[in-house]
C-alpha cells in the first residue's frame, strides 16, 4: 500500500465515528490519486525510447520491456511442453486478463472479453444485436472508416437506417442534433471517442446520458482513447465499450478487448459460437455462457493476452490520471510550438483534445513529410483523405499528418520535431 493511500485509511479510521459514505469513497479515490511518473526509469524500460522519436502512438505504440518479456516467457513455455499445457500452467495469468480490464474499466470481470483486435470486437458487438426492418442506427461523421463501413454493410443486409449526425463548430457530435434524431426505431448509437484522423475528445458521457434517456444501445469505440484517457463503463453509461491493445495500452499486436454490460447480455445473440463461448445441452439444442466470454473463442494467442494484461497491469501500477495529464501537457507545447511555425494548419478545433494531433503543411504532401521526418528518426503516420470521407473528404484536406504523443515522450523530443518540421521544405 503506497504512503498516500495508507494515509488515507489512516484518517478515516480515526474518526471517531466515520459516516458510510467515506467508506463508498475509497475505491474511486484510490483509483483517481494522482501519481508522478518517473518519465527517465519509463524510458529505461521502453527500449524504442532509445533511438527513436516515436510520435505513432496511435498506429501502435511502443510496448515495455515487461510486455515484450512476458509473450517470450510464455512463447518458450509452448515450445517446452505444448500449447495447451503451457495455457495450463498460466491460467493464474489468463485470469489476470479480466481483473485487469475490470479495474482499467470499472467494471464486472463477468463484462470483459478478450478479442484478436478492435474492429472485430466493434463488429461482434454490432451483429449480437437484433435487427428488425427499419431500425434506426445513428453514428457521427467523424465515424473511424472501418466502423463506418461496418454499419453501411450492417444497414444493407438488415435493412436498417443508418442516420449521420454532423459535428459542430468544435468539431465533436452536436448533443442537440443526435437527440433530436433520435426516433422510436433507434436502437443503437454507434460513436467512437477519439476519431483516427483528429484528435478531438467526443462527448462520451453526454451521449451515454443521452442513450440511457431514450433507452437506446451506446456502443463505445475507444480504441484510441483506452490508455490515454481514464474510462469508467459505469460513468460513461456505454452498453459495449471496445478497444485495441497495441495502441495507448501499449500492448501487443493482434490482442483487443470488448466490454458488453451484463444487464444486456441476455437479450444479445453472438454471430458465432464454439464450446468456449456455449455449451451443447443435447444434438438439437445450447446455451451462450451467461458472460461476456460469449463473444471468445476458445483458439487464441495466449501469449499476447498476456502480453496485454501485462501491459494493463503496468499502466495501472503508473495511474491513469497521471498518464492522461502528462499526455495533455505534452500536447499543449506541440500544439503551442505548431502555431508558431509558417504554413501549418491544425485540424483540430475543440479544447477537449487528446495526444493526437493532425495538421496539414504548405507545399508538401504527408507521405513526402512522413518519409522525410523518418529519415531524422522520427516516427508519425498519415490519415488518408479517402478514409474519412465524412469530415476529411468534404473538407478536401487531402491527406494529412498525425502526430500521437505518449506519456514517455519528452519535451526534447517535441522542440526536435519541431525543429525538423520547419527545416522540411
Amino acid at each position: 500500500m503506497s504512503s498516500t493511500v495508507a494515509q488515507l485509511f489512516a484518517n478515516i479510521t480515526n474518526l471517531k465515528s466515520p459516516p458510510k459514505m467515506h467508506l463508498h469513497w475509497i475505491p474511486s479515490l484510490i483509483r483517481n490519486m494522482q501519481k508522478t511518473l518517473d518519465i527517465e526509469k519509463i524510458r529505461s524500460e521502453t527500449p524504442g525510447c532509445s533511438h527513436k522519436i516515436h510520435f505513432n502512438n496511435a498506429g501502435s505504440s511502443l510496448s515495455p520491456q515487461s510486455v515484450t518479456d512476458a509473450v517470450i516467457s510464455h512463447l518458450t513455455l509452448e515450445q517446452k511442453v505444448g500449447g495447451y499445457e503451457a495455457a495450463e500452467e498460466a491460467k493464474h495469468l489468463l485470469s489476470s486478463f479480466y481483473v485487469e480490464f475490470a479495474k482499467l474499466l470499472n467494471c464486472d470481470e463477468s463484462e470483459i472479453a478478450f478479442i484478436e483486435n478492435s474492429t472485430r470486437a466493434w463488429e461482434l458487438a454490432v451483429h449480437s444485436i437484433t435487427w428488425a426492418y427499419g431500425d434506426q442506427i445513428i453514428t457521427a461523421e467523424n465515424e473511424y472508416g472501418s466502423n463506418y463501413l461496418g454499419l453501411l454493410h450492417i444497414a444493407k443486409q438488415k435493412k436498417v437506417d443508418l442516420i449521420t449526425v454532423p459535428c459542430d463548430e468544435l468539431g465533436v457530435v452536436s448533443l442537440k442534433q443526435l437527440e433530436k434524431s433520435i426516433t422510436s426505431k433507434t436502437k443503437l448509437i454507434a460513436l467512437t471517442h477519439i476519431a483516427s484522423q483528429r484528435g478531438d475528445i467526443q462527448p462520451a458521457t453526454a451521449v451515454g446520458a443521452i442513450a440511457k434517456k431514450y433507452n437506446v444501445l451506446f456502443l463505445l469505440d475507444t480504441c484510441q482513447s483506452v490508455g490515454q484517457i481514464n474510462l469508467d463503463t459505469k460513468e460513461l453509461n456505454c452498453d459495449f465499450l471496445c478497444g485495441s491493445g497495441r495502441k495507448y495500452l501499449r500492448g501487443p499486436r493482434g490482442t483487443g478487448f470488448l466490454f458488453a454490460k451484463n444487464r444486456i447480455l441476455r437479450s444479445l445473440e453472438p454471430i458465432f459460437l464454439d464450446l468456449h463461448s456455449a455449451s451443447w445441452r443435447d444434438s438439437k439444442s445450447y446455451e451462450f455462457i451467461k458472460t461476456a466470454k460469449m463473444f471468445e473463442c476458445y483458439e487464441r494467442n495466449v501469449a499476447a493476452m498476456i502480453g496485454l494484461s501485462t501491459a494493463v497491469q503496468y499502466l495501472s501500477e503508473l495511474g491513469i490520471n497521471a498518464i492522461e495529464e502528462r499526455i495533455s501537457h505534452l500536447s499543449s507545447v506541440l500544439i503551442a510550438g505548431l502555431s508558431e511555425l509558417q504554413g501549418i494548419r491544425v485540424l483540430e478545433k475543440s479544447h477537449h483534445r487528446s495526444g493526437i494531433i493532425t495538421f496539414t503543411k504548405d507545399n508538401i504532401d504527408a507521405k513526402i513529410l512522413r518519409n522525410e521526418l523518418q529519415k531524422r528518426n522520427i516516427n508519425v503516420s498519415v490519415c488518408k483523405q479517402q478514409n474519412a470521407q465524412l469530415d476529411l473528404g468534404v473538407e478536401l484536406t487531402g491527406d494529412v499528418t498525425r502526430v500521437s504523443l505518449h506519456y514517455y515522450n519528452t519535451r526534447q523530443e517535441v522542440s526536435e520535431f519541431l525543429q525538423a518540421l520547419g527545416e522540411i521544405k
